[in-house]
């Protein structure tokens, strides 16, 4: 269970990152923001609301583990590797993010600030990518539970 206390830290962490590009693309000019928010789902393979569904559903869940009936680890498996499969693209998208910053830049004022956090989006698809690990053994275990 530790390590399922674990993946919820990490996907609260996930969200949190999520949540504050969402606000970040918010407080964009109109015409930057459209471009932000299609970048976003097609670079992820999520809209920022598909992806607190996914993400709320599956800590939901996980919180809830021990109290879980067997016929829904099927489900909470298949959830836990599409997330899996959703975390890589957005780790993939975290080491873009300086660039396209970089680039925004030259269009539109972004404060100092943030184009230094966009420096550290890079490292933290390193723990993306540990993230979706855990999270498909889990699913693996999840799919064992659930076999009759």
């Amino acid at each position: 269970m530790e390590r399922v206390a674990s993946i919820v830290e990490g996907l609260t962490a996930v969200r949190k990152a999520i949540e504050a590009s969402k606000s970040f693309v918010e407080g964009l000019p109109l015409f930057a923001r459209g471009f932000a928010e299609q970048d976003f789902a097609s670079g992820t393979g999520m809209s920022y609301g598909r992806w607190f569904e996914l993400l709320d559903s599956v800590v939901e869940r996980l919180n809830r583990l021990g109290s879980l009936p067997a016929s829904e680890l099927g489900g909470l498996a298949a959830d836990c590797r599409k997330l899996a499969a959703h975390l890589e693209r957005y780790a993939q998208y975290l080491e873009t993010v300086p660039g396209k910053l970089r680039m925004a830049a030259s269009f539109i004022q972004l404060d100092e600030q943030v184009l230094k956090s966009a420096e550290e989006a890079p490292r933290f698809a390193e723990s993306v990518r540990e993230l979706k690990r855990a999270l498909e053994a889990l699913a693996g275990e999840l799919e064992k539970s659930a076999k009759p």
